[in-house]
């Protein structure tokens, strides 16, 4: 078997990706929560929400959780948190359902279960939430933080 090894360079246009595609869900936000209902073909399919956990002046923590509603019962929400690096223009996920994958690369097998390529995977996936939100996404409600 071929040992996987960690593409840098994909890992930096997936991450410019993704902050790209979150900026239109998220763009520069006053509010600490954004809610979106997901529906396709007339179907709701559950909701999707980014809440602010926090921000600094080059960095911002948000917390995605995608929750499929009762269409489901035994799918969990997913829940990723994802860091955006404003200075640089990136935004990766940095733990997803609470594990957090660091590594570019990972050992196979592993005490965690990661994939070799954990890191790409769960950046790919959070692409296609927001491609999927920004296409099929529609506002249930805004909560603004009166402070």
């Amino acid at each position: 078997m071929r040992r996987y090894v960690a593409e840098l360079q994909r890992l930096q246009r997936d991450a410019a990706a993704n902050y790209l595609l979150l900026q239109r869900l998220w763009p520069g936000q006053t509010q600490e929560q954004v809610v979106l209902g997901l529906r396709s073909a007339g179907r709701d399919l559950g909701s999707m929400s980014l809440r602010q956990l926090e921000k600094s002046r080059w960095t911002e923590l948000l917390e995605l959780r995608l929750d499929i509603g009762n269409s489901h019962p035994h799918l969990y929400p997913a829940v990723m948190q994802i860091r955006s690096y404003h200075d640089v223009r990136l935004t990766e996920v940095i733990a997803f359902q609470q594990r957090q994958a660091r590594e570019g690369r990972y050992a196979y097998p592993n005490d965690a279960m990661f994939h070799p390529d954990e890191k790409v995977q769960v950046n790919d996936f959070l692409r296609e939430l927001l491609r999927f939100a920004l296409d099929k996404g529609y506002s249930l409600a805004v909560e603004i933080d009166n402070g």
